[in-house]
């Protein structure tokens, strides 16, 4: 299994950060791709993360999912990318492609035409601005089998999100080792308590 997130200028670190280090604590192995032609790429709260690849350097074909965090300047930036555009549709095209998106990154989905043919959610606030063929207000959807689509509504949630996207690509005992290494079923069960 192989994974590439898209950094752009003003993401949402905490999305890409949890991502990125959940799936390759699954021996998932996950680049990081810079969409705006420099390797450091600098999020929204001004922390800097060195990408693996920029984006002209690699090729959609080559990953089983493609991700996009949110932050709104990151997710305009994406969503002004043709390339990115493109590597997301050719990915919702093909037969086992997944797409994971989460926070205001569903918006890419939309300039994409694929929020149209799915559910899916949103950060709340920006609900109005994603024409989803049915939008979900809960924090996680999973799309149908047919094109797998993982959404969620923001930095809170990304450990639940890349969690998912483990689970979708390793299975359900590789979920559980990894939430259970990050303590999840303990802070679960304190909340309850």
């Amino acid at each position: 299994m192989k994974a590439m997130i898209l950094l752009s200028k003003d993401y949402e670190e905490t999305e890409a950060v949890a991502v990125i280090d959940i799936l390759r604590r699954a021996e998932i192995a996950i680049d990081v791709v810079a969409t705006e032609g420099d390797l450091d790429t600098v999020g929204d709260h001004n922390i800097t993360i060195r990408a693996d690849y920029l984006l002209e350097d690699i090729k959609g074909a080559d990953y089983d999912i493609l991700i996009t965090p949110g932050g709104v300047g990151g997710t305009n930036a994406l969503r002004e990318n043709a390339k990115v555009i493109d590597l997301l549709k050719e990915q919702y095209r093909s037969d086992s492609g997944y797409i994971a998106s989460i926070c205001a990154s569903p918006r890419v989905l939309d300039k994409a035409g694929i929020s149209q043919e799915i559910r899916g959610t949103i950060f709340p606030a920006l609900s109005d601005q994603v024409n989803f063929k049915e939008y979900v207000a809960d924090e996680l959807v999973v799309n149908d089998k047919d094109h797998q689509v993982i959404t969620s509504q923001g930095p809170a949630t990304a450990y639940y999100f890349a969690l998912e996207i483990v689970r979708q690509l390793k299975g359900q005992e590789v979920h559980d080792q990894v939430a259970k290494a990050l303590l999840i079923p303990n802070v679960e069960a304190a909340v309850k308590a």
